[in-house]
Formats: structure tokens, C-alpha cells, sequence
């Protein structure tokens, strides 16, 4: 297939004179472009040859009655509606995060009222049929949003000439608790959202010069189970054409019925409620149920089970688990990771970075479940693959392997084997100089480059001459890929879909090499190892 050329820097001013263009309205300022959407006309913002749209509803309003309710259908409205500020966060609980990774934090307030869209384009109408990348955010089914800083998805359609689309929906609780007495599928009403919002973006692309057949779902960490699960929801089939999964942990199951009632019970039980008065919990305010939520995640040891479920209703299969989704069979996969994702979580405490031998072993079994010969064979393959390596060093290796890279693996494993389309691997490793290059190549690490957005996370990518190559092969690639359904950009070699034998593995850092099962043998020391499932309480961060 002939690789892709890239916007010359004259298309590019082209395609924003274009988009410019399509601002008719006498009296109003060219700032404020109208779309025409299947509701009712949107008044939204343009600078520097994009066109945005925040705050937009694709679904009823989830509160009073609706809260606990799948998405219900949105109805029109009369005039025109401003969509220049975000929509809400939806409700949840967050703690402080380190200012280096405040990026990823969300800017808007809280509200239950939280079923919107923000969308990014070139043009409206302008006679284009540009790939769409709907992005689904990070923060484990529980926290986030998608209007943090470095999610603004201007950089991306403009230089790339696509449309991107930002979604928020139910998280927590208020998306994922199932218990008797609230309707059949509440336990997956959060996918049930997205799966709103698709279809609002199928019914509006053309409006946002957008192609509906080519869609692409997208998102990192939490937002990576999320494209897993869409992958596997039938509600979802044929609304996305493309995936990317970015730094999935737990992608791989559902929680089990059993794991939902067992969240269920111990929040009603905070309120003396039986499972079938659940729907009282509408008369509760959210801050009250947030604060419940707590309580009963801190006494399952940290896991939290407010997440999807296998509910015989929405899903009939986990996502990744033996076999890949048949409900996405033809659906090509970008699937990748970090090289030290969980520097992330250990950068809050510097001792982290200088553990013994013995709180390695110690921090090991624990996190991986194993006993005390399983831990020691798992910990000689990785001695083995990484002589020099400290004792922290191992950890971050291994905890990276477990949390992330070993479930993305899987996931590239199955969907290649199962004989439809293909999928694509890569590893992510460029290294920060945050923290006196502590962090290396954190979770989180490539959401800057593929946004373009490096401004918004200076602090972190410091000011290294590589970053605007870094920043144009990522962005090329996830637009390609999109565009194309296969990985591509001007400076990065010839990357053969994954298949078991050889591995093929792109390694993206300063620059892009192909590599064949990079980290071979400590793969092989984790088989057998049961993979990272939301379930499993993350314990690698302390003695």
C-alpha cells in the first residue's frame, strides 16, 4: 500500500482557508462557526484553522430520575446552542498528583450532567471526508475526563486533517453499579454512554466534515479498556472501523457478576439499604455516594469493582481474555505501551527508587500473587535479560511488564491469531528529563506527542532538540493508522503487522526501529503468570 504524504505546509493553509470558508453568517464574527447537528444548530469557536465544539450533549441528561437509567435520547433544541466552554467532568473522586503529570488532570467542574462531546475539525461541510479519532479517556473507569490540557484535540485535526472527538461519560458508581433493584444492563451504563456517543458522531460526522465510515475509537491506560470493551460490547459493532489501545491494565475481563455484587452490597450497606431498594440511591447526593464508594473500595484493598461487568446484557464475553472479540473481528488494532509505566506510580516517594533486594522480592510476590518459587523464577529471568539492573530497576521492569505491556501483548496476540484483521505492536521509549530523568518513560509518557500538545506538558518533556520529531512521527502515525487502517509515517521503517513467531515490535523513542520480541526473555519469565485484571489491588508502591 503507498504510504500516505503528508499536508504540505501550503495544504495546510489551504485546508484552514477552507474550513474559514465555510463560516457564512453575516454579523457574527468568523471566531464563531455554526454546525448543523441532527438536534439543532451549534455556535462554536475557530482559531488558527480549527473549528471547536465543547460541551456538546449527544444524550439526555443522566440525573434525578435517569440517574442509574441507560443514556436516554437527547431532544432537539430550538435557536442555536453555545458550544464554546467544556462540558462537565462527571462525579468523581481524585487525589493530589504530582504538578509534573498535571496535564492529565481535568479542567471542568463536576456534574452528573456529563454526557457531552468536544469535537475538533478543519472545515464543515467543506466537500472533505476526514477520518474521525474518537478519543475515550484515562483514569480506570473511575476518575478523569476528556478535556485535560493535553487532550485538546486542535494540534491533531489541524496538522493532520482530521476530526477529533472527545468524550465524557458516567464513570464510578454512577456508570457501573448493578444490583437488583435498578434496570437490567445499569451495571454497564457507562459503556452504554459511549456507545450514545458513537452513535451521535455516525449521525453528525458529515456536519463536522468527518467520514462516518471511518472511525476510529482511541485512549490510553483506563481509556485503552475502554476501546477493549467497545471492541467486545455488540451495541457497539460497526460504529468504529479502527482501534488503538494505548497502555490498557485489567483491558483484558470484565469484573465477574459476582465481583459486582459484592461493590453493590457494600455500598447499599453503607446507607442500610437491601439490593432490592438500589434505586433509593437516586435520592442520595452524589458527594454522599462518592464518599460510600471510598469506604467500600479501601476495604477490598484498593480495587475497585465499580467497573464493567459481565452482565449476560450488555456483555456476553470478556474482551481479551482467551480469545479476541468477534464483534470486532475485522477491526485493525494499534495496541502498545510505555517502557517504565509504573514510574508513574512510584514517583511520589523517591525511596522507590532505591529499594533492597528483599523489598524487591517482597513488593514482587505480592503484587504478582505468586508464592515464594514461582516469585524466584520470575525474578532470575529478569536478572538474566538485565544483569546490571538495581534492585528498583527490576521492579519498574516487572511491574511495567505486569500492569501494561503483558495484557497489550495479549491482546496484539489474539486479535492476530484470530485470522481477521490485523493488529500492530509498538513500545514507547522516549525518556523524560523530569525529575532528573527519574521517570524514564512513565505512563502517561506519549499523550503529549500524539495531541501535539507539548506546550501543555513542558514540565515534564523538558525542551530536548528530539521533541518535534517525536511529536510529527506520533501524530502521523495515530492519523495514518486512522486514515489508512495501517501504522505509517515519512521517518519510521516498513512495520509488519504482529504475529506470534517473530513478534515484530516498533520501538518509538528519539527515533522509530523495528524490532523482533523485544524483551524476549522476561515475557518469557512471566508465562503463567496470571495477567493484571482491575480486581487486583496495585501494591508495588510500598513495603
Amino acid at each position: 500500500m503507498p504510504e500516505p504524504k503528508p499536508l504540505s505546509p501550503r495544504r495546510r493553509v489551504l485546508t484552514a482557508g477552507a474550513a474559514l470558508a465555510t463560516l457564512p453568517l453575516p454579523g457574527r464574527a468568523a471566531s464563531e462557526p455554526l454546525a448543523e447537528t441532527t438536534h439543532g444548530r451549534l455556535r462554536g469557536t475557530a482559531g488558527q484553522g480549527v473549528l471547536a465544539f465543547k460541551g456538546v450533549p449527544y444524550a439526555a441528561s443522566p440525573t434525578g430520575a435517569g440517574r442509574f437509567g441507560p443514556p436516554g435520547a437527547l431532544a432537539p433544541w430550538a435557536g442555536e446552542r453555545r458550544a464554546g466552554t467544556h462540558g462537565a467532568s462527571a462525579p468523581q473522586l481524585r487525589g493530589a498528583g504530582l504538578p509534573v503529570f498535571a496535564y492529565t488532570d481535568p479542567v471542568a467542574e463536576q456534574s452528573e450532567d456529563c454526557l457531552t462531546l468536544a469535537i475538533y475539525t478543519p472545515g464543515l461541510r467543506d466537500g472533505r471526508r476526514r477520518p474521525i479519532l474518537v478519543w475515550l479517556h484515562g483514569g480506570a473507569w473511575s476518575s478523569g475526563a476528556g478535556t485535560a490540557p493535553v487532550l485538546d484535540g486542535s494540534a491533531l485535526a489541524r496538522e493532520q486533517d482530521v476530526v477529533v472527538v472527545a468524550v465524557n461519560h458516567r464513570l464510578n458508581l454512577f456508570g457501573f453499579l448493578q444490583a437488583e433493584g435498578l434496570p437490567p444492563g445499569a451495571g454497564n451504563n457507562g459503556v452504554l454512554d459511549m456507545v450514545a456517543a458513537l452513535r451521535w458522531v455516525r449521525d453528525n460526522a458529515e456536519a463536522f466534515g468527518g467520514d462516518p465510515g471511518c472511525v476510529t475509537i482511541f485512549g490510553q491506560s483506563g481509556g485503552a479498556a475502554k476501546v477493549s470493551a467497545m471492541m467486545a460490547a455488540p451495541a457497539a459493532r460497526g460504529l468504529f472501523h479502527r482501534a488503538i489501545m494505548q497502555s490498557g491494565s485489567g483491558a483484558l475481563r470484565l469484573a465477574t457478576p459476582e465481583d459486582a455484587a459484592r461493590a453493590a452490597h457494600g455500598l447499599l450497606a453503607e446507607f442500610e439499604l437491601r439490593p432490592a431498594d438500589a434505586a433509593r440511591l437516586r435520592d442520595i447526593p452524589a458527594d454522599r455516594l462518592l464518599a460510600a464508594m471510598a469506604k467500600v473500595v479501601a476495604a477490598n484493598g484498593g480495587a475497585n469493582n465499580f467497573r464493567p461487568v459481565l452482565d449476560g446484557v450488555v456483555f456476553h464475553r470478556h474482551p481479551f481474555d482467551t480469545e479476541a472479540p468477534e464483534a470486532a473481528r475485522d477491526v485493525p488494532l494499534l495496541v502498545g505501551s510505555a517502557e517504565t509505566e509504573v514510574t508513574f506510580y512510584l514517583a511520589p516517594d523517591r525511596a522507590n527508587f532505591s529499594i533492597s533486594a528483599e523489598q524487591l522480592r517482597a513488593r514482587v510476590r505480592r503484587f504478582l500473587r505468586l508464592d515464594a518459587e514461582a516469585t524466584e523464577h520470575v525474578l532470575a529471568g529478569y536478572r538474566a535479560a538485565l544483569p546490571t539492573a538495581s534492585p528498583s530497576d527490576l521492579l519498574v521492569a516487572i511491574c511495567s511488564d505486569q500492569n501494561y505491556r503483558m495484557g497489550m501483548i495479549q491482546a496484539a496476540e489474539l486479535q492476530a491469531g484470530a485470522g481477521g484483521a490485523p493488529a500492530w505492536l509498538y513500545l514507547f521509549t522516549w525518556r523524560s528529563p523530569a525529575m532528573g530523568g527519574l521517570l524514564r518513560t512513565p505512563h502517561t509518557a506519549e499523550l503529549p506527542f500524539v495531541f501535539g500538545n507539548l506546550e501543555s506538558a513542558a514540565e515534564f518533556t523538558g525542551a530536548g532538540p528530539e521533541l518535534l520529531a517525536v511529536r510529527s512521527r506520533m501524530m502521523a502515525l495515530w492519523a495514518n493508522f486512522a486514515r489508512t487502517g495501517r501504522p505509517q509515517a515519512p521517518d519510521v521503517p516498513n512495520w509488519p503487522p504482529y504475529e506470534a513467531g517473530r513478534r515484530p515490535t516498533m520501538l518509538l523513542g528519539s527515533d522509530a526501529r523495528l524490532a523482533q520480541d523485544p524483551g524476549g526473555t522476561e515475557r518469557e519469565a512471566m508465562r503463567g503468570v496470571p495477567r493484571f485484571e482491575y480486581g487486583h489491588p496495585v501494591t508495588f508502591t510500598r513495603d
